[in-house]
């Protein structure tokens, strides 16, 4: 596997550095998470210890190494008996451990350009705890959408050059991306309380998943990226264009007597869209828009024709940013829309979210109390997720917080209904 690769190569460039690199340094964390379901089945969901490790290399005055690895024990999945259906032997083995690097790659800064070659994370966009622009790197989602994205992107081995150069008093900077390590999104395994539900099929037929063909590391799967950012006049404005892989599969279903096959499968679309953002005194505007072209989606349909169709998707997104008197309010709004819709399509023609961020700050910045949540108003499915972290020195963090689902059992969120939670982390930084 590629991640194993580029994590023996951490470990190879790590051990001899002392031998030729000007400088280097070694930071990271150490954390306990634990969490516990509060509804449907009662029990651990997590008791993970895992351990951080971000390394960089100064090996010359412009040729630097930086890395970041992530592993972990998940006590919780030896504590908790096996059963038949979310714990099995399987779905244990996938959550009990985890050893990836996250990122690992060289980095060339010259006069007007950043060069970086190796396994990294691409940011784009302007939106929080939704995706649309931000599609570079697939995200491992054993826990849904619950992970920060830091954690939760898969690097990509990459070449990605940013050039930089001024126009009519302006800087301006392009980028440039080619990505041979394609990969699709990392979904919770079939039948874990993570995982999503299968499409409704009739009384009487059974389902059987079929293997997948995952886009991988080939000439014929490399994705290409352009971005084109400035500052002008005080806004922050891109261009992005990306064509790769969509991350997540369809479903491609084929009846046969009583037995239903589904075939996850992976297409690849054109993105196409921008943001901007600007400040306002307390409140910061910003917004974003993609345009995915063919874009794969599901169908009702009971052939691998009539289950999978291809259009052309609208997605856009604005954004308030208000911070005042130690609090911030963040209230955005995400719409969806697909062209060329018929009633076969299994997703409504318009779509999209509301989500809202309330945070402030108590006893100089060391307590801070926030809630988040998000309401998909075409199925009026919800998640609210508040929580309160205490800084007891530059170095310890405890945070607790709760995350709770609500909606119909085939809704977007609702889905997820049984799977309440309380959770406390405990975080040492180095």
């Amino acid at each position: 596997m590629i991640h194993k690769s580029v994590f023996s190569l951490v470990t190879v460039l790590l051990f001899p550095l002392q031998a030729f690199a000007l400088e280097w340094s070694m930071h990271g964390s150490v954390k306990n998470e634990t969490s516990y379901f509060i509804s449907g089945e009662k029990r651990l969901d997590k008791l993970q210890n895992r351990l951080d490790l971000k390394p960089e290399a100064m090996l010359t005055d412009r040729l630097e190494f930086r890395g970041r690895a992530l592993l972990w024990y998940d006590a919780a999945m030896d504590i908790e008996a096996n059963n038949v259906t979310d714990l099995t032997p399987a779905i244990k083995k996938h959550y009990r451990t985890y050893i990836k690097s996250k990122e690992a790659y060289l980095l060339y800064g010259g006069d007007a350009f950043d060069l970086r070659l190796g396994q990294q994370q691409i940011v784009w966009g302007k939106t929080d705890g939704l995706r649309m622009l931000d599609i570079v790197n697939p995200l491992d989602m054993r826990e849904f959408l619950l992970d920060d994205f830091l954690d939760s992107r898969i690097g990509l081995v990459a070449a990605r050059l940013n050039y930089y150069t001024y126009l009519n008093d302006h800087e301006h900077e392009f980028e440039f991306i080619v990505i041979p390590d394609a990969r699709p999104a990392e979904l919770a395994p079939t039948g874990s309380r993570w995982a999503y539900a299968l499409p409704t099929l009739p009384t009487g037929i059974t389902p059987v998943i079929l293997k997948s063909e995952e886009p991988n590391w080939s000439a014929g799967n490399t994705e290409y990226g352009v971005a084109w950012r400035a500052n002008l006049d005080g806004w922050d404005l891109s261009l992005n264009w990306f064509y790769g892989w969509k991350d997540t599969p369809n479903l491609q279903k084929k009846l046969s007597g009583a037995t239903m096959f589904i075939t996850p499968v992976y297409s690849r679309m054109h993105t196409v869209g921008g943001s901007f953002s600007n400040a306002f005194g307390a409140f910061v505007v910003r917004a974003e828009m993609a345009v995915n072209i063919d874009e794969g989606l599901d169908a009702n349909g009971i052939t691998a024709a009539s289950s999978v169709a291809h259009h052309t998707t609208l997605n856009a997104a604005v954004g308030v940013d208000y911070t005042a008197n130690n609090w911030t309010v963040s209230p955005q709004f995400f719409v969806r829309h697909l062209t060329g819709w018929d009633a076969n399509i299994s997703e409504d023609r318009t779509s999209g979210f509301v989500s809202l961020l309330l945070a402030t700050d108590y006893l100089n910045e060391k307590l801070k109390p926030e809630v988040s949540g998000l309401y998909n108003w075409a199925d009026r499915s919800w998640m609210v997720r508040p929580k309160a972290s205490y800084e007891f020195s530059d170095h310890i963090k405890v945070i607790v917080g709760i995350d709770l689902f609500g909606g119909q059992s085939s809704s977007f969120f609702g889905q997820f209904n049984d799977n309440d939670r309380v959770y406390g982390e405990l975080e040492y930084t180095f």
